[in-house]
């Protein structure tokens, strides 16, 4: 998972449509991504996001994560993060499902 704060002089959905339009594409040209899901955060009456966006990315293991990020693809798509986030926070998740 990868926490995102949208660049100062994009406004919310200026953020959301570059990352829905123009990079998620990108992604999806990565080897090895699993799954892609994209979360925008919604404004709170009370508060100031701490993040704009959190996003999935699922790869079958570490190995092919690694490679995604190595290869071409994966360099352009870091790359253009920075278009429109200015800060990126990643998390390395292992999920526990539990069942209800």
């Amino acid at each position: 998972m990868v926490l995102l704060m949208k660049k100062d002089n994009l406004s919310d959905e200026e953020f959301t449509r570059y990352w829905l339009h123009t990079h998620a594409p990108l992604v999806k040209k990565m080897p090895g991504v699993r799954k892609y899901v994209v979360n925008v955060v919604k404004k709170s009456l009370n508060r100031e996001l701490d993040y704009h966006g959190v996003v999935e990315l699922w790869f079958d293991n570490v190995d092919s994560m690694k490679m995604a990020f190595a290869s071409p693809e994966g360099r352009i798509t870091q790359e253009d993060t920075y278009k429109f986030a200015s800060s990126i926070t990643s998390l390395y998740i292992e999920e526990h499902d539990i069942p209800l």
